[in-house]
């Protein structure tokens, strides 16, 4: 029960994309199966017109033809056999073209939605579900395992166009030989029985497939992330024998799932030789079939193996790739549906902060962690820097979560100049948040780019301009030849941590906040940046409400208010 309930789950991703498009596809199977074995079949007047047997057209096949011939009033002549024959091969290769059209479009665009939607899940997520989970994961379903899931649906396609001809050829046949055709499918059946083994071997190496290349993507990123203490401390081995471990692994891995794919293959073909050359030799000896007939009896069942071949390789890929299923499947289910597309909130709805930002009996604690806040009660004053000091583990960063809306208090309530911060209102409220970590983040792109990709609007060259004179940056695009249209990668090297940090501020500016958050913004800064940038901070809160969540004593003196956890 449990197999059948995960396949009918796994079809529910396809319950909405398209359903008449796949059920067109399901038809034109249909049709091309049983198309397939009737131009088979039509050889049967054409070997008889062609002397092939010294008996007449009286029984089977043979005579109904022979019937539809005569009712439609058409003489049977090599000319029409042969025109028919031309009419239904040629139809065959056009439902054959427009199927694999439809197939491929089907598959792409399948891909595609479910990819989009995934990420768009993803991204709408809230801060608590995306800050416990894994980005090498989410990266893997996004780019792997969405399309060997669309590859599980393709096989299952595959696999029922399989039984639909194998069932086509082997109807045909039954009306040429039931006998004969009666042991070709037991064989058949016995060898898939006897070869299920394989079936098993195929989802325990997905599973281990689908792990090893998880590993590899996590073993890439740790570089990255740490490139710079890899070259400095001269440990480049450490990562690349990690690598090395991983694709080892997946090398082995693929060899084995081809052999465990090509193993049975190998097995039928042999044993559907053995099968096929006995059925000639008894059908031979015995004469129990006319000769013509008996031609396209050995016809039939030469394609009748390779489709028993077919089916044990589609339901080996489909057993294969279960691993892949499921980890789509289990991302899709854990997160929410994504909220629909919302128009951009324009300047003028965005929350501002015009008086205060009051929190009242605040309560807050991690999952199974120790309680942060405990009826904390706060007053940040607008259009003035508010420090949020005290030692490490206090809170401080969980504060300005709270105050952002990306963490939800236990209990306890915030207002913004009176009015409760609900969810109603934390779309507009999070539009009009500037926020700037420690750790500043660039895109590859040119600066243009880097300054306005989380905006919201159009802005212009002359703006770009105001703002990084404000930070004292604007010499850092002057000093590219391209100015603005430059571009950059890895803009660590490019820059220093202070403009890194002078840049990223513009950026943030460049979004017209009325509340700006920092966290330990200048805490890997020398003294001349960070007073540089304190600098700035105290001539914008003329116009912003500026919260800095630090550890330094030596920016204090310039907060207006000190809350002290």
């Amino acid at each position: 029960m449990q197999p059948l309930l995960f396949i009918f789950n796994t079809f529910k991703l396809l319950r909405d994309h398209h359903p008449r498009k796949l059920v067109l596809i399901f038809f034109i199977t249909l049709l091309m199966g049983v198309n397939s074995g009737f131009s088979i079949l039509l050889l049967i007047p054409l070997l008889q017109l062609l002397n092939v047997g010294s008996e007449t057209v009286t029984d089977g096949p043979a005579l109904v033809f022979q019937n539809m011939a005569d009712k439609a009033g058409i003489e049977i002549t090599i000319e029409t056999v042969l025109l028919v024959y031309v009419v239904i091969l040629t139809l065959s290769a056009l439902l054959q073209y427009w199927k694999s059209m439809l197939d491929a479009r089907y598959q792409q665009t399948f891909i595609y939605n479910l990819r989009r939607r995934l990420f768009r899940k993803i991204i709408m997520a809230e801060w608590q579900t995306l800050n416990g989970r894994s980005k090498t994961n989410h990266l893997q379903v996004l780019t792997k395992e969405v399309p060997n899931l669309a590859n599980y649906y393709y096989f299952y396609l595959r696999l029922i166009t399989t039984l639909i001809i194998t069932s086509s050829y082997i109807a045909y046949a039954m009306l040429v030989s039931a006998k004969f055709t009666l042991i070709i499918i037991t064989t058949g059946i016995i060898l898939f029985v006897l070869l299920r083994r394989f079936l098993f071997r195929a989802f325990h190496l997905g599973e281990g497939f689908v792990d090893s290349y998880n590993r590899l993507l996590k073993y890439i990123d740790d570089f990255w992330q740490t490139v710079k203490i890899a070259k400095v401390h001269n440990t480049e081995d450490f990562y690349y024998n990690r690598f090395d471990e991983a694709s080892t692994s997946l090398l082995d891995l693929e060899y084995r799932m081809q052999r465990n794919w090509s193993l049975p293959q190998l097995i039928q073909r042999i044993a559907g030789l053995i099968v096929l050359v006995f059925v000639v030799w008894a059908g031979y000896r015995s004469g129990a079939v006319p000769l013509a007939s008996f031609v396209i009896l050995i016809l039939l069942f030469s394609r009748i193996f390779p489709q028993f071949i077919a089916l044990n390789t589609d339901i080996n890929m489909i057993v294969s790739n279960v691993a892949s299923v499921k980890l789509v499947m289990q991302l899709d289910a854990d997160l929410p549906d994504a909220r629909e597309e919302k128009a951009k909130v324009e300047a003028e709805v965005k929350v501002k902060v015009r008086r205060e930002i009051r929190l009242e009996s605040i309560s807050f604690s991690y999952p199974d962690g120790d309680r942060l806040f405990e009826g904390f009660n706060a007053i940040i004053k607008a259009n003035s820097i508010t420090g949020i000091t005290g030692v490490s583990g206090r809170g401080k960063t969980t504060l300005i979560d709270l105050i952002a809306g990306l963490q939800r208090p236990g209990s306890g309530k915030m207002y913004i100049d009176g009015q409760e911060l609900n969810e109603e209102l934390l779309s507009s409220w999070k539009s009009g948040i500037g926020y700037l970590p420690q750790d500043s983040f660039f895109i590859d792109g040119t600066l243009r780019e880097n300054m306005v990709w989380d905006s919201g609007g159009e802005i212009s060259d002359d703006e770009i301009s105001d703002v990084l004179g404000q930070v004292n940056a604007l010499h850092l695009v002057n000093r590219f030849r391209k100015g603005l249209d430059a571009f950059i990668v890895n803009y660590h090297f490019a820059f220093s941590g202070g403009e890194c940090q002078r840049l990223a501020l513009a950026r943030v500016l460049l979004r017209k906040p009325s509340l700006l958050l920092l966290d330990e913004a200048t805490s890997s800064l020398d003294a001349e940046n960070e007073a540089m940038i304190m600098e700035v901070l105290a001539r914008l809160k003329e116009k912003i409400t500026i919260v800095f969540v630090t550890h330094r004593e030596s920016v204090t003196r310039w907060f207006d208010t000190v809350i002290k956890l």
